[in-house]
């Protein structure tokens, strides 16, 4: 018994292209233009399986980054005007029942250090305190320096975000605060 020849003969010319193996058609590539389909298993469904999260992402539909920046940077503001600081001081106000330790309120304004040419309000906010300051003219630049447990420095110039800095930790954010506070704020005039 012999074994069959399994050698090809060469393609007789012009038959070439038809021989040629086609990588579209090999279930093993993936081309993303068409879905592999098993035999057997029927249509393809036309509706899509809802995104996992929908109910999570809903909460951001409608979200208008610019106004919400604007109502931020707005109420910094009135925070400011509401406590009237006087230049190079720091000024209080509390928003909450539950106030911040007073000796967290001392270490604060302790070690954060105000231009004698800006003016600042620290807003004791119950489980932090936030400490928020312009410039001259009064607005145009904004900081603000928030104290807790999860510490952040946020700048604004002409009511544009340009800065925001996380700390690791309530020391951290008070050692590095005044020198933000100094660089954001000073005017390129100065």
């Amino acid at each position: 018994m012999t074994k069959p020849d399994r050698t090809r003969a060469d393609p007789p010319a012009g038959a070439a292209e038809e021989h040629k193996p086609a990588v579209e058609n090999r279930w093993w590539v993936d081309a993303g233009a068409k879905k592999r389909v098993r035999a057997g298993a029927g249509p393809e469904p036309t509706e899509k399986a809802p995104i996992v999260g929908d109910r999570f992402f809903a909460v951001g539909r409608d979200f208008d980054e610019d106004r919400a920046q604007k109502r931020l940077t707005d109420s910094n503001l009135n925070l400011i005007g509401e406590a009237n600081p006087t230049e190079g001081s720091w000024a209080y106000l509390s928003l909450a029942g539950d106030t911040s330790p007073p000796e967290r309120l001392a270490k604060v304004r302790r070690m954060l250090r105000l231009p004698k040419w800006a003016r600042g309000v620290l807003v004791n906010a119950g489980t932090s305190i936030r400490a928020i300051a312009t410039g001259d003219p009064i607005g145009d630049r904004i900081v603000e320096l928030t104290i807790g447990s999860q510490s952040s420095f946020d700048a604004w110039s002409s009511g544009e975000w340009v800065r925001e800095k996380v700390f690791r930790s309530r020391e951290r954010a008070l050692r590095e605060g005044s020198g933000l506070i100094v660089r954001y704020l000073k005017n390129r005039d100065r």
